[in-house]
């Protein structure tokens, strides 16, 4: 039992096989204060993305977390949902019962605020789907940056490959516009610098056979379990068809544990980091200043490396513990 006192965090999801793993883990932990969750349109639309939201924190035992409704769809373009990754839905082939609770009254950029405004300096808001909600948070509020203790964002990519177009991540891709308004006033004039978690990074987290093989032994049969075997089934296929191996990069996931335990990155630099607004193939490209050419001083934390394997131990240690606990 960790005597270190909890995080406080706000989830921004779009949920997503990976995004519901990450739900997952930040409930199952006891470093996690799960101060509320915002859904954002993404891997599917907004009604999918917060069902599936819902679902998942009742399937944790967490059906009492706030969940505000946010953006349906990006800032400038439309909304382009990725059912060949997460399935028609966004959970792959699992099933989930409708969930009881039903949304808040607040809505996602509303939630942000005022948890912010109502606890400044103490919460990290850990953005995992198109920053679109982020963005309508900021323009609400321009001090946010400052009245958050860090914005934390998977998103980008800047020496590997993308997973969309050659160059570019899908949340970056998805709503560019609000990624470019986002690094432009995060990390300024003395606000804590997010931390930017790209495929680099992301990337080295792959959750494999072996590794649900173990949930099942350990967790025995459980909803928890059914659940996330049947959501990843479907994304090991799209990784095979895709990337050549069967498993799946838990991306989402990482980035909550790296919050959690920054332990588990590396080679952590500070660049000054834009965002590609046009171009058919680089729309969305994040664009490192490696050199300081530009001249602009840096407004991110990107870490380079991290301990992918370790964490997915971790994942599939703190997903065991929970599903334990749900059967008793």
């Amino acid at each position: 039992m960790s005597n270190s006192p909890s995080v406080p965090l706000i989830l921004d999801v779009d949920t997503g096989i990976d995004d519901a793993l990450a739900l997952l883990y930040a409930a199952a932990g006891e470093e996690a204060e799960l101060v509320g969750v915002t859904t954002v349109a993404g891997n599917v639309e907004i009604e999918h993305v917060t069902r599936n939201t819902l679902a998942v924190l009742e399937l944790a035992g967490r059906g009492e977390v706030e969940v505000a409704v946010g953006a349906a769809a990006p800032l400038a373009r439309a909304l382009t949902p990725t059912p060949e990754t997460h399935g028609p839905e966004g959970i792959g082939r699992a099933t989930v019962p409708p969930p009881r609770a039903a949304p808040s009254g607040r809505g996602a950029a509303q939630l942000i605020v005022e948890t912010a405004r109502a606890r400044p300096g103490e919460v990290t808001l850990v953005a995992l789907g198109p920053l679109t909600n982020v963005a309508a948070a900021l323009l609400w509020e321009p001090r946010l940056p400052r009245l958050l203790k860090r914005l934390a964002i998977m998103g980008g990519t800047f020496r590997e490959a993308g997973n969309t177009t050659p160059v570019t991540e899908w949340n970056m891709t998805v709503d560019p516009e609000a990624a470019a308004c986002v690094l432009r006033r995060f990390g300024r004039d003395g606000a804590p610098l997010p931390l930017l978690m790209g495929l680099d990074v992301t990337q080295r987290a792959a959750i494999l056979p072996r590794h649900l093989a173990a949930l099942r032994e350990r967790a025995g049969d459980c909803a928890l379990v059914r659940f996330v075997e049947d959501s990843l089934d479907f994304y090991f296929d799209f990784h095979e068809r895709y990337d050549g191996f069967r498993g799946a990069h838990v991306h989402d996931p990482f980035v909550v544990g790296s919050v959690l335990d920054p332990a588990l990155l590396s080679r952590r630099v500070e660049l000054p980091v834009a965002v590609e607004l046009g171009g058919e193939r680089t729309a969305g490209q994040t664009v490192a200043d490696w050199k300081g050419t530009g001249g602009e001083p840096p407004n991110c934390e990107v870490p380079l490396d991290g301990r992918g394997e370790a964490f997915v131990e971790r994942l599939v240690d703190r997903l065991a513990a929970l599903a334990a606990r749900r059967r008793g």
